[in-house]
């Protein structure tokens, strides 16, 4: 019997319709016309500002934009208002009858609990709509703010961070591009020789993947590692020398913190769109259709689009802090994004570039709220209910047993079926771990040797 991944269980996958890729030449850097002027436009000053692409060409030959990136600015800066706080998540309307439009360039998203949609690109399918009307629980703590917010002061600093980490930026191209029924994302370059890292569903299924980066180059690029569950991937290109962007420490980020979202938006013609915003919340947990979670992540009021995925969210240092993943329904609400921070994934990215996959359990669980509804006998408010245990898997072994309800490991809490997920894959293979389960009403540790999660 294979292994169980650390996923939390859901009753219904919405899968896509697979599409047909066809031969293409498209590219979202549009091609310059004879003698025409690279030069590119000013970044934004404001974050609600429509996202901008800073390197558009002219609209008519000869009309030069005169703003070029690292131009000092001697506008005082916009006042920055206080964000808002998120809105619940909508009540999901009933499938029955829902068809999928097709077109050019539509969006395909993946369908997120709560209304949240995956910053991904491509032809022919949209999925933005919900399927299950359980929301996730109510935040157990606010915000604490140990420190004045990290701010972009001037106008030129945004310029400074673009001429540092858009080089090593790129478009992701799968199997054509939406014009040709494949998709579009992006990813950023943490390495010289053309290590690049992005979102699981920027490659899953894909038969060919193109990286095109700021200056025109494309390369074609090969997956080296990829998890559903963390919703990471590790492609690579055939390069030495590429300029490649700074990793920061998200375990640092405060709420209110300036930052720069950058990724393929929409993958419109003419370069990589630039937002600006400020972490609006830390630690978020969203629940998707395809019965995994996104958990421990950073929102954003940056607007991320469709396209976006797999982009770099930088700090106002221009180090890279989140990767963006996802965003709320624009239908149900405004500038909601979500991150998942680059201190969770540094451990998985650097398992999944040299092939291997990151650590897993091996148990089936549900946050404690579904475990209650159906019928099972729960003691406690929070933590990982254990639904099933893999056979010969690292939790069998430990004697971890269907109906615990795992609460710490090595001490920091488990709170849900995702945050059970994420601390685990946090570990290393072999690593041993101490896990607390309440069993029966009472507390029982165990010592567990973490094996490696199966690649698919």
């Amino acid at each position: 019997m294979p292994e169980i991944p650390d996923e939390p269980q859901r009753d219904e996958d919405t899968v896509a319709e697979p599409v047909a890729p066809q031969q293409s030449g498209w590219s979202p850097f549009a091609a310059k016309a004879e003698g025409e002027a690279a030069t590119p436009a000013e970044a934004p000053t404001d974050r609600d500002e429509a996202p901008t692409t800073p390197w558009a060409r002219p609209t008519t030959p000869g009309e030069h934009l005169t703003a070029p990136i690292g131009a000092p600015s001697s506008a005082a800066p916009p006042a920055l208002p206080e964000p808002a706080a998120a809105p619940p998540p909508p009540v999901p309307p009933d499938r029955a009858g829902r068809t999928r439009p097709r077109g050019w360039r539509t969006a395909l998203v993946a369908a997120l609990v709560g209304g949240l949609v995956g910053a991904l690109v491509a032809s022919g399918v949209y999925l933005a709509v919900d399927d299950d009307a359980s929301t996730t629980a109510a935040p157990t703590a606010t915000a604490v703010i140990v420190r004045p917010s990290d701010r972009i002061s001037r106008t030129g600093d945004i310029a400074q961070i673009l001429q540092a980490d858009v080089p090593a930026v790129v478009a992701l191209v799968d199997d054509g591009g939406p014009d040709s029924g494949g998709a579009a994302g992006t990813g950023f370059v943490i390495s010289s020789d053309g290590v690049i890292v992005t979102n699981n569903h920027v490659v899953e299924g894909a038969k060919k993947i193109q990286a095109v980066f700021s200056d025109g180059t494309t390369r074609d690029a090969t997956i080296l590692g990829k998890n559903a569950p963390s919703d990471l991937a590790v492609v690579k290109v055939d390069a030495s020398g590429l300029p490649t962007i700074e990793l920061g420490d998200s375990e640092d980020v405060q709420v209110g913190d300036d930052v720069v979202a950058i990724g393929n938006a929409l993958a419109l013609q003419g370069g990589l769109t630039v937002t600006r915003g400020i972490v609006s919340g830390l630690h978020r947990e969203v629940g998707t259709d395809s019965g995994s979670a996104l958990e421990d992540v950073i929102q954003t009021d940056a607007a991320i689009n469709p396209g976006n995925s797999g982009g770099p969210l930088v700090d106002a240092q221009g180090r890279v802090i989140g990767i963006n993943t996802a965003i709320a329904d624009p239908g149900s609400a405004q500038n909601v994004g979500f991150a998942i921070p680059i201190s969770n994934a540094k451990a998985i990215i650097e398992r999944l570039r040299n092939g291997k996959q990151p650590a897993f359990l091996g148990v089936s669980t549900l946050d404690i709220s579904e475990a209650k509804l159906e019928g099972h006998d729960v003691s406690v408010d929070h933590g990982a209910y254990v639904k099933s245990v893999g056979s010969d898997s690292p939790a069998s072994k430990a004697g971890i047993q269907v109906g615990d309800v795992v609460v710490t490991v090595d001490g920091k809490a488990a709170t849900s079926a995702a945050s059970l997920g994420g601390l685990i894959r946090q570990h290393l293979p072999g690593d041993k771990v101490e896990i607390k389960v309440v069993r029966d009403g009472d507390e029982v540790t165990v010592t567990a040797t973490l094996g490696e999660a199966p690649s698919s």
